[in-house]
């Protein structure tokens, strides 16, 4: 009986035995509970043994201990893929490119192509092309809406002649003018918040270049007209409304500019008594 190995990890002399015994070689394991002298005894003296029974195995025993140090030592080994020519560290036991197995000579899972990479690379062309298409499509509109938009002419009844008027200040629809009764004489005009609200309106009747009624709004409702004398400039009677219905009316009779009569009217908008 000749001892073959002397190791510190009893789980590495256990394995080597097993793979002995497995190739037909019959061994035994000396100090398996060797840890439990350690302080009594040199520690040296401790450590789990290998054991060859018979001595004639000892010389075949070394013999695969030594090829498979080999094959160990050149699995841990970095290699490169004969089929894609990766390189992968020695842990790797397949190409992650291409799939064929290290030392493998059988057909790759993955086989690799340059025509497969061409595809992706189209693919990934074809994407990017519809994402920048989309972005100058958001950035025309954005010019066109946000910043270029300056003026809208519209002729409404068709006369060739325009009659609206819409006037924009960074994107959005500041002021309008209209000719209501298409004569050429533009004798409206509204103001808007960014919200798209009118905030003041102005009619011209006596196209004299001076409003003669003017019209105030809160979030786009009508909440009071301003109706003014031509002749004085004063305002002559101003009118109340809520939710769309005038509700009081206060008129200066005399053009002292004080209000001598007030009208209430119900939600019918009659007068009331």
């Amino acid at each position: 009986m000749k001892k073959i190995l002397v190791s510190q990890s009893l789980i590495e002399v256990e394995s080597l035995k097993e793979r002995l015994e497995q190739a037909g070689i019959r061994c035994m394991v000396k100090n398996q509970q060797g840890s439990t002298l350690a302080g009594g005894v040199p520690f040296v003296e401790v450590f789990p043994e290998l054991w060859i029974v018979k001595n004639e195995d000892y010389g075949q025993a070394k013999e695969l201990m030594s090829v498979w140090t080999k094959v160990e030592t050149k699995s841990s080994a970095a290699w490169i893929c004969s089929e894609c020519g990766e390189k992968h560290s020695g842990e790797f036991t397949a190409c992650w490119r291409c799939g064929r197995e290290k030392g493998s000579k059988s057909t790759p899972r993955n086989r690799f192509s340059p025509e497969m990479d061409h595809a992706s690379s189209v693919s990934w062309q074809i994407v990017m092309g519809m994402f920048l298409g989309a972005a100058m499509t958001f950035l025309a509109f954005f010019w066109r809406d946000y910043v270029s938009l300056k003026d809208i002419s519209e002729d409404r009844n068709g006369d060739g002649k325009v009659d609206v008027i819409d006037t924009y200040k960074s994107g959005w629809l500041h002021s309008e003018k209209r000719d209501d009764d298409f004569d050429g004489f533009f004798e409206t005009s509204y103001e808007y918040s960014r919200a798209g609200w009118a905030i003041r309106g102005e009619i011209d009747l006596n196209e004299d270049g001076k409003p003669d009624r003017i019209e105030d709004f809160t979030l786009g409702k009508l909440v009071s007209v301003n109706f003014i004398d031509p002749a004085t400039g004063k305002v002559k009677k101003r009118a109340f409304y809520k939710f769309d219905a005038k509700t009081r009316e206060e008129i200066d009779e005399d053009g002292d500019g004080k209000f001598e009569r007030i009208i209430q009217f119900d939600q019918f908008e009659s007068p009331l008594p």
